[in-house]
């Protein structure tokens, strides 16, 4: 798998030209945490916290996406699409959302005990429908359009993620202090979009000019997490 690129916690760099310039930044989050709807289906129920222990806040973190869309004046050699790894951890995604470009490959490793059977909703053809046994892989190209797809086991409805393709190869997750970087952006005009969860925060794209110098950017995400409609 050596020449599988990881999906980076923090950055996710594409090669370009030379003149290609960093773009970097911090999320500024909005007060409170997002809500979170109940999981049900079949026969199970949204699990019950611990009366005794301190309630936690949704974490929305790890299922945001900074992404940059080229305008149209803006000309670049698109770079071939990467793999992704994507690691399943027991009842959970290593990362609820993943972002990967149009045509990119999606290998995901069980590394837990159980042998989910995963189907992607609305794409019955994505995966064959068998178990995923512990330690092993299955290799997929995510879509060959953008949009949103996403993986459930049915027996389980605990477990799902959703992977985000995307049209523009420059695209990067924030770290824990909600950080994020690309590097090496093709000169010219970009329009910065941030995803979360099922889809495009309802806020100004910000309108950005990416030269051979670093440009710093500080977004300011809306109260209330509004996605912009369909």
């Amino acid at each position: 798998m050596q020449s599988r690129s990881l999906c980076a916690a923090a950055v996710l760099a594409m090669a370009v030209p030379a003149a290609a310039g960093p773009v970097s930044g911090k999320l500024d989050l909005p007060p409170g945490a997002p809500d979170r709807a109940p999981v049900r289906g079949r026969a199970f129920v949204d699990r019950t916290p611990n009366p005794l222990a301190p309630v936690r806040a949704v974490d929305p973190l790890p299922s945001i996406i900074v992404a940059l869309e080229p305008a149209p004046t803006t000309q670049f050699p698109p770079p071939p699409p990467a793999a992704v790894i994507w690691d399943l951890l027991g009842e959970s995604f290593a990362r609820p959302v993943l972002p990967v470009r149009v045509g990119g490959e999606v290998l995901i490793r069980n590394k837990g005990r159980s042998s989910p059977v995963l189907v992607a909703t609305g794409k019955p053809d994505l995966l064959v429908k068998k178990p995923l046994n512990p330690t092993a892989e299955v290799l997929f190209i995510a879509g060959k359009e953008p949009g949103a797809v996403e993986l459930l086991d049915a027996s389980a409805p605990h477990l799902r993620g959703r992977i985000v393709v995307l049209a523009s190869p420059f695209f990067a997750v924030p770290n824990a202090k909600g950080e994020f970087e690309l590097a090496n952006v093709p000169p010219g005009e970009w329009l910065v979009k941030v995803w979360y969860d099922t889809g495009w925060l309802d806020r100004p794209d910000d309108r950005i000019t990416v030269g051979e110098k670093r440009v710093e950017l500080n977004l300011k995400l809306p109260a209330k997490w509004p996605l912009k409609k369909p």
